[in-house]
């Protein structure tokens, strides 16, 4: 069965991406079954929901949370009352982990974590935690030890042969990138793009 989670929420030219207002949405609507969410953090140490390492032209990292306009907070989507996804991907690879699982057992909600980064995830794992965790595009960095609990492959290289041998190994697999909606699997998509699909 195809599924879909909200890639940065449901965003337009009015509404941006990451935002409280596209995150909210995406958890609200009965197409997806969740969103996907990028994770940064702040010089003040604050959990951020922002694609790029930029903010106005300065790294996130040595600015302040208050220094950032329209810049939504994770615990602020943690505490939307929902049963969905939460498909964080790390994208600073020094975060406070113990901070970050401390803030997401505070909530206890449906979360996947993941990033780029393996070590960081593996990190994670030694904590013994209950999110399930994954990487992105693991098959172009791969190792025949993948042991985490589901894998994020760009569309491009969603070949059944290699989804049918996570699915195998009990690894659950999802698509970003979509280029086309054809496996049964879980695709990380823009609502416009999945507008599209289904016409």
């Amino acid at each position: 069965m195809k599924k879909f989670i909200a890639h940065r929420g449901i965003w337009n030219d009015l509404v941006k991406d990451n935002s409280y207002e596209a995150l909210y949405n995406g958890l609200m609507s009965s197409q997806y079954i969740g969103i996907e969410t990028d994770l940064r953090v702040t010089k003040d140490n604050i959990f951020i929901l922002h694609h790029n390492a930029l903010y106005n032209g300065k790294l996130i990292k040595n600015l302040l949370y208050n220094e950032l306009e329209d810049i939504v907070k994770l615990e602020e989507i943690l505490k939307i009352n929902t049963n969905k996804i939460i498909l964080i991907e790390i994208k600073d690879f020094n975060i406070n982990i113990n901070r970050l699982i401390k803030l997401l057992d505070k909530y206890k909600r449906n979360v996947m974590l993941m990033s780029f980064d393996t070590n960081i995830i593996n990190k994670i794992k030694k904590l013994n935690i209950k999110y399930k965790l994954g990487v992105l595009n693991y098959i172009i960095n791969s190792d025949s030890e993948y042991n985490f609990d589901f894998i994020c492959i760009l569309d491009i290289l969603n070949k059944k042969v290699i989804i049918d041998s996570f699915k195998k190994r009990k690894i659950e697999v999802l698509i970003y990138g979509v280029i086309d909606i054809k496996e049964d699997s879980i695709y990380i998509i823009d609502d416009e793009k999945l507008k599209k699909f289904l016409l």
